[in-house]
């Protein structure tokens, strides 16, 4: 951060640039991302944000399923990523991503239909044949995204 810069007389205006460029890029938190930066086995793995199709808690890390048409081996995939699903969910789209259970989060664009379970439940049934649960807590929000009442 801006802490983390220290000007000496010798290099005032380079040492002001990049305080101004770090100021205007904002904070980190505030930046959506694109891809995950996965670690396993030894490798280093980019994951494309499109290509995540839902997401579940496991702890202090995320069961990330990617979608089973893309990379370079179709099939189901599942990784698992270092983070909370609420901090995920902060660095995410709002416009792509949505809760749809305390412990879920789903690609809107994942969606395939849903399936009426009772008292305003419903399941997530995804592309890839998936399914998870909407729980009536988050309901509201599913609708406020779609703009229409389900």
């Amino acid at each position: 951060g801006p802490a983390d810069i220290m000007c000496t007389s010798r290099c005032p205006n380079s040492c002001r640039l990049r305080l101004v460029h770090m100021i205007s890029a904002g904070p980190v938190a505030q930046r959506r991302l694109d891809r995950l930066v996965v670690k396993s086995g030894g490798a280093t793995r980019f994951v494309r944000v499109v290509d995540i199709e839902w997401i579940e808690a496991a702890g202090v890390y995320v069961n990330l399923h990617i979608n089973p048409l893309s990379g370079p081996q179709p099939g189901s995939k599942e990784i698992l990523y270092r983070s909370s699903l609420a901090e995920l969910a902060d660095r995410l789209d709002p416009a792509r991503f949505i809760r749809v259970h305390r412990s879920t989060m789903v690609n809107i664009e994942s969606i395939l239909q849903l399936e009426p379970i009772s008292h305003g439940e419903f399941d997530v049934v995804l592309k890839s044949g998936a399914r998870t649960r909407i729980s009536r807590s988050y309901r509201a929000q599913l609708e406020q995204r779609l703009g229409q009442s389900l």
